[in-house]
């Protein structure tokens, strides 16, 4: 046996990769490059969350120039800028179908007045789940 200790890290980030893998496989998508390179950005999500990819920004912040930022984000997420209300929004009205009227109507308000934020979406998201089935 190797004396080497294993890189705990870098295992935890590919047990990550293979469920989103998994998942992708089973909703049909092939794999080629723009696949992956959505996987792997849900990958780092995951793995750092909207604050730790804010975090590390915000550390670089002080050295580059607003503009070399958002070059930054840009060029890592494939020239791509993200719309955090606008993401929020499209996952819960996607969440929310099937629910009953009221309980729809109850999260949609929850919605407009901005009490959904990044911090509590995935909540927000078991919750109406849990609400479909109850």
């Amino acid at each position: 046996m190797s004396e080497n200790k294993p890189d705990w890290d870098k295992i935890t980030e590919g047990k990550i990769r293979h469920g989103i893998a998994v998942e992708a496989f089973s909703k049909g998508m092939e794999l080629n490059a723009d696949n992956m390179r959505t996987m792997e950005r849900w990958v780092q999500f995951v793995i750092h969350g909207y604050d730790g990819i804010k975090e590390k920004l915000d550390a670089h912040k002080e050295t580059m120039s607003e503009q070399e930022t958002i070059d930054k984000v840009k060029d890592t997420f494939d020239g791509e800028e993200v719309d955090t209300d606008k993401y929020i929004t499209d996952a819960i009205e996607k969440a929310s179908v099937g629910l009953d009227r009221k309980n729809k109507n109850i999260v949609m308000a929850r919605l407009r007045d901005g009490k959904i934020n990044t911090e509590n979406l995935q909540a927000c998201l078991d919750r109406i789940e849990v609400l479909k089935k109850g």
